[in-house]
């Protein structure tokens, strides 16, 4: 058997990401982060409805930008998408999302 360093192994800096999270100013951010907390799939469209109840000029340019924007920012696979019957649906990446309700500081027994 092969002896590993345990330090050779690749360890995600979550309190970097964290502290990415906590740093976004952007409102329209703020939204899409809030309405995805719950970890499921969210369709294009559920999204828009979201953020153009406070900002009316989204759509589904800025929305797709913004999430490209989000993961340039904080991590690559940060915000997942799939196309379904021609729609498109975000979430969270799996990995991510108790911290970003950490971030948020929702109670996660909220989202059970």
């Amino acid at each position: 058997m092969a002896n590993f360093d345990k330090n050779s192994f690749y360890k995600p800096s979550y309190s970097n990401l964290f502290n990415k999270i906590k740093d976004i100013k952007t409102p329209i951010k703020n939204e899409i982060l809030i309405a995805l907390l719950d970890g499921h799939w969210h369709s294009e469209l559920e999204l828009i409805r979201v953020t153009k109840k406070q900002h009316g000029f989204v759509g589904p340019v800025t929305l797709g930008t913004m999430v490209g924007a989000l993961n340039h920012t904080i991590k690559n696979n940060y915000l997942q998408k799939k196309i379904v019957n021609d729609k498109m649906y975000y979430k969270i990446s799996d990995n991510y999302v108790g911290l970003t309700r950490a971030a948020y500081r929702f109670d996660s027994n909220d989202f059970l």
